[in-house]
């Protein structure tokens, strides 16, 4: 696997050589540290005591994320609020690159990664297919909602099996808040199937 630090930028901004390459990765290993980020991201800022009080680990450990990720620069420091440092963060994207088959780390995708404890589908598509099959699931299914994809193109593309492709998107649409994934397969009477042959329909998920 190649991390092509020449694609990681600021959304938006002009290329920048990252030199905490290594932080970007520990995102998507790290639960705790993609929470963290996510946190910021999502509150738009966030201070060092607010994060404390939300967080699932130890003091010192979140202000030794957040001294991390501002080295990285995945996190800056605006300003103070009550006398303590107040954090926004910043996006991004990082190209991963396998065999000439390309996907991102983004935003997105590691807010995804940091309800992995709460999704146990998740840390089996890691665990069984990498980071690279995962990020490739994450983006059809983001193509799902948009209606670009069927679910069983997700997992042919893939090679997830069906069940673990439903409950993967079915994962995904409950934390990004998509409503129904319509994930489940649907079921056909006789008397259906004749009907839709009969008008020359064709189903798919």
């Amino acid at each position: 696997m190649s991390y092509d630090t020449n694609h990681v930028q600021n959304a938006g901004g002009t290329p920048e050589r990252i030199t905490g390459i290594h932080t970007f990765t520990d995102l998507v290993d790290n639960v705790a540290l993609a929470a963290l980020y996510t946190n910021i991201r999502s509150k738009g800022t966030a201070t060092g005591p607010e994060l404390v009080d939300e967080a699932a680990v130890s003091k010192k450990t979140v202000y030794d994320y957040l001294s991390t990720l501002a080295s990285a620069g995945l996190i800056t420091d605006i300003g103070e609020e009550n006398s303590a440092t107040t954090y926004a963060a910043e996006d991004f994207e990082l190209t991963l690159t396998v065999r000439d088959v390309a996907v991102s780390i983004t935003p997105s995708l590691v807010a995804v990664l940091s309800h992995q404890d709460e999704y146990p589908v998740i840390d089996r598509v890691l665990e069984e297919h990498g980071l690279l099959t995962f990020a490739l699931a994450h983006d059809l299914v983001m193509d799902h909602h948009e209606g670009e994809v069927t679910i069983r193109q997700i997992g042919d593309l893939t090679g997830l099996s069906s069940g673990m492709t439903y409950d993967l998107v079915d994962a995904i649409y409950a934390i990004r808040d998509f409503g129904e994934s319509a994930s489940s397969p649907e079921t056909y009477t006789p008397s259906t199937v004749d009907s839709k042959q009969h008008n020359g329909d064709e189903t798919e998920e």
